[in-house]
């Protein structure tokens, strides 16, 4: 066989592969479009078909709703009566004890603020002796610092005056 035949041959397949495909993607494609005709058709129906059920259903909910509203609204009245008795009565209730509790509560008061201020007067008088005893410690312990560095200081100076003369005669001594 030669080039030419094989590249009729391979040509002639090609052309027949690629009129096979655009006749198979044509029928796919009017499938395609005829189903989506079909949905389009069942769903306009379903819709349809909804917004109706819907529609009563809303309008079932609306009747419905009113009367539980209307009920609702005579047992709102009713309750809040009867909390509005019930409140004036706990309100009053609670007025009094508040007040006997305040009267004793200032009773109550007074005596301890009676009791704290001795307790804080005796502490106040003993942190007074302790801190007056602690100053004077202070105190003493200072002139005791001072005369120990006192002391301290003038054996330094014997020393050093001690050292220089020992140096001045080792100088002369030297010298001679």
């Amino acid at each position: 066989m030669s080039l030419s035949e094989d590249m009729v041959r391979l040509t002639s397949s090609l052309r027949e592969a690629h009129e096979s495909r655009v006749a198979g993607v044509g029928a796919h494609r009017a499938a395609a479009n005829q189903q989506l005709a079909d949905l389009h058709s069942a769903h306009r129906e379903r819709s349809a078909a909804q917004r109706k059920d819907l529609q009563q259903f809303s309008d079932t909910l609306r009747q419905n709703v009113a009367g539980i509203l209307h009920d609702l609204e005579s047992k709102r009245a009713s309750l809040t009566s009867d909390q509005r008795q019930r409140l004036d009565t706990f309100k009053s209730s609670l007025q009094n004890d508040i007040a006997t509790f305040l009267r004793n509560r200032a009773a109550d008061r007074s005596s301890a603020h009676s009791s704290q201020r001795q307790s804080l007067d005796a502490f106040i008088g003993a942190l007074r002796e302790r801190t007056s005893s602690f100053l004077a410690d202070v105190h003493a312990t200072r002139v005791a610092i001072h005369a120990d560095h006192a002391g301290a200081q003038q054996a330094w100076q014997q020393f050093t005056v001690a050292q220089q003369q020992s140096r001045a005669a080792q100088a002369k001594t030297s010298e001679k």
